[in-house]
């Protein structure tokens, strides 16, 4: 098979092979990641790599507000010790939302982030028993405390004498899971548009095209539901798809960049054949938002025009003008 100046035998592209490994159970994550940063480092793309690289070897001392979301905070069940008379005892699960959320105490203390690497994370669901998290001292102390007051769960005759959150082994396999699924849609992206991409001499982030497919996989699956195009005007909507499907769109287009417009379109839901009227449209209105342009927008709001196969909904509307409004740098009524 022929990709531009190079030949490839069907199936053995590093994109093939780290498909496979991604959708073969029998592959560790972490073995499976290890081949995209040779796709990363071929792409030319730091985001991949500086992505992977943690994966595998951990989150360090990256700030939790930066934490895919997939890393944390998640809710764990949490579990206290109860000690009494005669060394007797009883434990019992306890809710966030029967503790005083007094400086933030239920996130710090009910929720879970994972900054350990993949390699570990992949032990540890594996292990016989959940693994789980003992509390601070004074957490500890200051949840006694209130306890004796009524503020908190009390047990007749009993203090509290320690608590732990625990790490169910369903939640790893979620993180591990996430972390695969993930990796999987991009790779299966740059497949379907760059068959040769992650091949030495192969295609880098420097074509435009596959930049975009790698920024938007990252903003929109890994870093919390975004999509931006782009470097300059910054269009931002909440944008309701199909059959009341909502999601966030931050869309981000140069002013005259008509690609970054047609990308930003394409990941709205327009169709091919309406994205490339819009365009004539503007082109006709010598890319200011004309007559021709709003006879587009009119049939988009009368439902000739679809947006994800479906009528526009007033936000989608909204999202379309503003990615208009970016390129021609003219607020769309």
């Amino acid at each position: 098979m022929r990709l531009g100046n190079r030949w490839y035998k069907s199936g053995v592209t590093i994109l093939n092979q780290l498909i496979d490994g991604l959708a073969d159970d029998s592959t560790s994550t972490s073995s499976a990641l290890r081949k995209f940063l040779v796709v990363g480092s071929r792409l030319k793309s730091e985001t991949i790599k500086e992505w992977v690289q943690r994966e595998l070897n951990g989150l360090g001392e990256l700030p939790l507000e930066e934490y895919p979301s997939y890393r944390g905070p998640l809710k764990a069940p949490v579990e206290a010790m109860f000690t009494g008379p005669y060394g007797s005892w009883q434990k019992h699960f306890i809710s966030r939302e029967v503790v005083p959320d007094d400086g933030g105490f239920r996130s710090a203390h009910f929720d879970v982030y994972f900054n350990e690497s993949l390699a570990e994370l992949e032990h540890l669901a594996q292990s016989e028993g959940d693994p789980r998290q003992a509390w601070p001292t004074l957490a500890v102390a200051r949840l006694e405390q209130w306890s004796q007051e009524g503020r908190a769960p009390r047990v007749e005759m009993h203090g509290i004498h320690s608590v732990e959150k625990i790490v169910t082994r369903p939640m790893l396999h979620g993180v591990i899971d996430a972390v695969r699924n993930k990796a999987l849609m991009l790779a299966l992206d740059l497949q379907a548009s760059f068959p040769d991409a992650g091949e030495i001499g192969g295609p880098t982030v420097q074509n435009k095209e596959v930049g975009n497919v790698v920024k938007y996989s990252f903003q929109t699956n890994f870093y919390g539901g975004t999509n931006t195009v782009g470097q300059g005007e910054n269009v931002t909507q909440n944008v309701t798809v199909g059959q009341g499907e909502t999601v966030t769109q931050h869309v981000t287009v140069n002013q005259g960049d008509s690609d970054a417009l047609m990308f930003a379109l394409e990941k709205l839901g327009l169709a091919l054949e309406d994205r490339t009227a819009l365009s004539e449209a503007l082109e006709q209105d010598g890319n200011k938002p004309g007559n021709a342009v709003k006879d587009f927008l009119g049939k988009l709001a009368a439902g000739a025009v679809k947006v994800a196969g479906a009528v526009a909904s007033e936000p989608a509307i909204a999202a379309v003008k503003m990615a208009i409004t970016g390129f021609t740098g003219i607020p769309v009524p």
